[in-house]
This record gives C-alpha cells, sequence and structure tokens, in this order.
C-alpha cells in the first residue's frame, strides 16, 4: 500500500520471517558464537532462550545455513508431540524409514541410523524450536538418545530454542540429568536503544529506501514501546509507515507513531493496587456477576441440557467483611470460610455464572463438545500461559496436608481474586504459585461448531469468519473470502506469532480464543483492566 509511495522495492516489515533481512546485533552475534561453540563438543545439548519475538528462531536460522555440508539437521517446530510423534517426526526429517509406530522401534531405527551415520564421520543434529512445550517423557527421550555413543563420538547433539520459562523448567529436579548434559546456553536479550535504530534502518535500507524516514523522536518512541523486541518493533514500524503514508508524509514521526500504537493497541493496561487481602461475603454470587459482567446468549447447545440453564438477572446484593491477609498460610485466616463444598462441580457453576449463567451443578460437566456454543478447554499450565489464555478458569489448590479446594480465579492485578463457594477474595501472586496445582479448566464461546481445525486450502463459511476477522485486527480491507489462500496464511501465521502462539498457520482453539476476545470486547477477561 505504501510501498510506491516511500520508493520501496519490497515491504520492510513484515514479520515473516525472511533472511534477506538478517539484521545481527553483537547479542545475536554472540549468540550464534555460543551455540557454534556447543556444536564443536560433538554430543549432547545447547541451549537458546529468550523472550518472545527476540529473534532466536533467526539465530538458528541463521546458524544453519553456515553448518558445513556434512551436517544433517532436523528443524522441528511444532514440539507439542507425545514420545512417539516426537521421534517419528525426526525419522521422517531424517528419511528414516521405520515398520512399527511404537516407541522401541522408532528409537532403534533411529539409534542405527545415527551411528552409521556417524561411522560416515557426518554430523546428526536435532533442533527444537519453542522446547518450553516439550513434556518430560519427550526431552528424557532426547536424553537417551545424546547417550548413544561410538567409539569416541556421540553421534547426536541436540539444540533446544526455548522461551524463558524453559531455564525454570529445567531446573526442576526431575530434569536434573539433562541440564548436566548442557554444553552451551544463552539467554538472549533484546535490542538496546542503538541496535532498534540500526534494525530499523536496515531493513528499510534491504527494502530499497535510501534514507532515513523516522525522525528522532520517532525511534525513541518505537523503542519505548516495544522494549527492543524485533517482532514487535516490525509491527508497529509496519503501521506507522501506513499512517505516515496516510497523512501523504514522507517523515514517520512521534504522533504518527502514537497513533499507530494506539492501532495495535501497544499501550499497557495499569492495575489498581490494593493493600489488604480483602473478603467479600456475596449471598448471592450470581447477581454480583451477573451485573459486573457480560451477558451471554440465551442458548448453550449441547454442552449441558437445556433445563440446567437459566440466564441471570438479578441484582447486586453483598456483604463487605475485613480480614487478615494471607501470608504463606493456607485458608486459616478465613475461620468463616466454608470449604466443605469446593469441589470441582460447584467451581465449573460458578463459572458459569462468571459468563451470565445459573447452571444446575448435577447437570453440567466439561467434557469436550466440539458442537457447542460454549466450549471447555482443560489443560495444565504455567502462571504465564493462564494470563496468556486470559479467561477466568476454574483451579485446583492444594497443601501439603494433601488438602484441596476447587476456585475459579476470577481476576487478576496487583492482587489475585479467588471465588470460593460464594466468596471472593483477594491472595498475592506468590500464595497463588505456592497452592496452585497448574491445573486449569475454562469455558469460551466459540464463533461456530468446532470440529476440527481450520487449514489450508479449506473452504466455507468458517474461512470466511476468519479472514473477515483478521482483515479487521490487521487493517485490510475486508473481502467475502471463502478459501483458506496463502494470504490467508500468512495473515494467521502473523496473528499467531503477535499473540505468542506456535505460528503454523493452523487455526483450533488457541488461535481461536484471542480472536474472539477481540471480537467480543466485553466477554469475561482474567486480566484486569484500566478503569
Amino acid at each position: 500500500m505504501y510501498q510506491e509511495f516511500f520508493s520501496l522495492k519490497i515491504k520492510p516489515f513484515s514479520i515473516s520471517p525472511d533472511p534477506n533481512f538478517l539484521f545481527l546485533s553483537e547479542r545475536h552475534k554472540e549468540a550464534i558464537d555460543h551455540l557454534k561453540e556447543g556444536l564443536k563438543g560433538h554430543g549432547g545439548f545447547a541451549l537458546l532462550t529468550g523472550e518472545v519475538g527476540t529473534g532466536k528462531t533467526t539465530i538458528c536460522r541463521s546458524l544453519v545455513e553456515h553448518m558445513s555440508d556434512d551436517s544433517d539437521i532436523a528443524f522441528i517446530l511444532n514440539p507439542a508431540l507425545s514420545e512417539i510423534e516426537l521421534l517419528s517426526t525426526i525419522c521422517d526429517s531424517f528419511n528414516i524409514q521405520y515398520q512399527k509406530n511404537n516407541l522401541r522401534s522408532l528409537f532403534n531405527e533411529l539409534t542405527t541410523w545415527m551411528i552409521a551415520n556417524c561411522l560416515q564421520n557426518r554430523h546428526t543434529i536435532v533442533i527444537i524450536d519453542e522446547a518450553q512445550h516439550l513434556s518430560f517423557a519427550a526431552l528424557e527421550q532426547l536424553r537417551l538418545l545424546t547417550n548413544i555413543e561410538t567409539n569416541d563420538k556421540k553421534p547426536l547433539q541436540v539444540i533446544l530454542i526455548g522461551q524463558t520459562e524453559l531455564q525454570e523448567k529445567l531446573k526442576q529436579a526431575e530434569f536434573r540429568q539433562l541440564a548436566q548434559r548442557i554444553t552451551a546456553r544463552y539467554h538472549l536479550l533484546s535490542l538496546t536503544q542503538q541496535e532498534s535504530n540500526l534494525y530499523i534502518q536496515h531493513r528499510l535500507n534491504i527494502a530499497g529506501s535510501m534514507h532515513a524516514i523516522f525522525d528522532k523522536s520517532a525511534l525513541q518512541e518505537i523503542f519505548r514501546k516495544c522494549k527492543g523486541t524485533p517482532r514487535l518493533t516490525n509491527i508497529l514500524c509496519d503501521r506507522s509507515l501506513l499512517a505516515a503514508y496516510t497523512e501523504d508524509s514522507h517523515i514517520v514521526t512521534l504522533k504518527m507513531v502514537k497513533q499507530a500504537s494506539r492501532e495495535v493497541h501497544f499501550e499497557h493496561h495499569k492495575t489498581k493496587s490494593k493493600s489488604l487481602l480483602t473478603k467479600w461475603r456475596i449471598p448471592a454470587l450470581v447477581a454480583l456477576i451477573a451485573l459486573t459482567l457480560w451477558q451471554a446468549p440465551q442458548i448453550i447447545q449441547r454442552l449441558i441440557p437445556d433445563d440446567a440453564l437459566v440466564t441471570l438477572k438479578k441484582s447486586l446484593s453483598f456483604d463487605e467483611q475485613e480480614h487478615v491477609a494471607l501470608g504463606s498460610e493456607w485458608f486459616n485466616a478465613y475461620p468463616q470460610l466454608d470449604l466443605s463444598n469446593s469441589n470441582y462441580q460447584n467451581a465449573l457453576t460458578s463459572l458459569y455464572s462468571v459468563w451470565g449463567y445459573q447452571v444446575n451443578s448435577n447437570a453440567i460437566s466439561c467434557q469436550q463438545n466440539n458442537s457447542a456454543l460454549m466450549n471447555c478447554y482443560e489443560r495444565k499450565v504455567n502462571l504465564e500461559q493462564l494470563k496468556q489464555l486470559n479467561y477466568p478458569s476454574v483451579i485446583r489448590l492444594a497443601n501439603n496436608n494433601k488438602d484441596e479446594v476447587y476456585a475459579v480465579i476470577y481476576k487478576i492485578a496487583d492482587n489475585y481474586q479467588l471465588l470460593i463457594n460464594g466468596n471472593l477474595i483477594y491472595v498475592t501472586e506468590a500464595w497463588f504459585q505456592q497452592y496452585w496445582t497448574g491445573e486449569s479448566t475454562l469455558i469460551w464461546k466459540a464463533p461456530f461448531p468446532l470440529n476440527g481445525a481450520i487449514k489450508f486450502g479449506q473452504e466455507g463459511e468458517k474461512v470466511t469468519w476468519l479472514a473477515n476477522q483478521l482483515n479487521k485486527e490487521q487493517g485490510w480491507s475486508s473481502e467475502n473470502k471463502t478459501r483458506f489462500d496463502l494470504r490467508l496464511l500468512e495473515q494467521v501465521s502473523a496473528f499467531q506469532r503477535e499473540q505468542g502462539l506456535m505460528d503454523d498457520g493452523i487455526v483450533g482453539p488457541r488461535t481461536l480464543m484471542p480472536l474472539m476476545q477481540i471480537a467480543s470486547p466485553d466477554s469475561p477477561r482474567l486480566l484486569q483492566e484500566a478503569n
């Protein structure tokens, strides 16, 4: 749209990886040097971590391009695999034939191939992106593979690329043996202000620009908003160029960057602090939720019986009582809190109330039902993933005495708000992390019955809905698209990267959830927005 106006040959700030735009900061060069040094060890693991969008995948692709011809490389982009799926994916990457799709057969076939490869003086390298999603069982299979030896060599080297939580994961006791096999590790930091400026100009130069387009104040604002993260910088620069184009200006100014920042939702929400943990007694919990949250549709298809559902229409009524703030203790500070009925079914009933429904707790379950308008999503997640999902959820809390409580994590602001048996209480993040088991169940409103993912090449109304939503979000003009084409694939991948998801271009629940949150801004959210 703006390329001709700025005399650019190609779009300079696409978020799709393009080796032609490769920019290596000092940190990127250091990371590559560390990985190269680790690969000289011939065996074991190398680890590269960093926040979302800092360029980890770019570094690995650059590393692969400069590897010697005697290297055989498997690059795995979808690590959310079982043990068998992981080993079969590695075998497929190396064109290894296998007869039986079972763990022992796959392990033996892969071992035989790697040893033969090593005896021919070839290096076998497996690179796994988004490795924080690997299960313990899958990581253990990789560790066992790196134990294999010939006379004086280990035939397999593994490079794990992941977000910061991968470091924390590998500190856990069960990963002790694997952590000891890591021969090189590097944590990639974001760009500095100077590097960010050079990065922006570098991409403009590659695209054909002969002069600076962003003024000094614009560059400073971009760095302030993006904190030196290349992916976010691309998004904001692209929208800023569009803002300049619409104003017929060949220079991007501070005002234009601020306008673009608002359009791509770069404003960070601030939350109000609460100095004390407070308990709210709610005689009619469902009434409070109904008044403060949106009213969901009148019908939920098939997930629960029709006679178990009542849309809430009651008014607010509650008493406020102050309690001692919870420190590290269990619920001892709340002697009046009745935990006898804090089971999963009652918590799930409260969760439906958050969405504006009164249901019979004996008539509901959360078995996945892809034909339902309200869908369940049950996972064991970490805190960052819980925040990323951004929906109120049923969670399980437990202490060392094996006491357990099911609650709804209702809001996260400076403190964490829990709904337990008609009570709204506040706890600290430290308390929450101490007692939360990681188990979570959320419900969400799908745009259509779910009966499989939406993929490239498919046609129909679902594709039309998807294209329209992405066009609105990414600022494209609407079109009545019915086929999942290459452009839509690029849009989906870009949206997934923006949301911190795996950019496989396949649209399942994890991609639809943030799209629905954008399409329905009044739906329940976990993260507290600023007033």
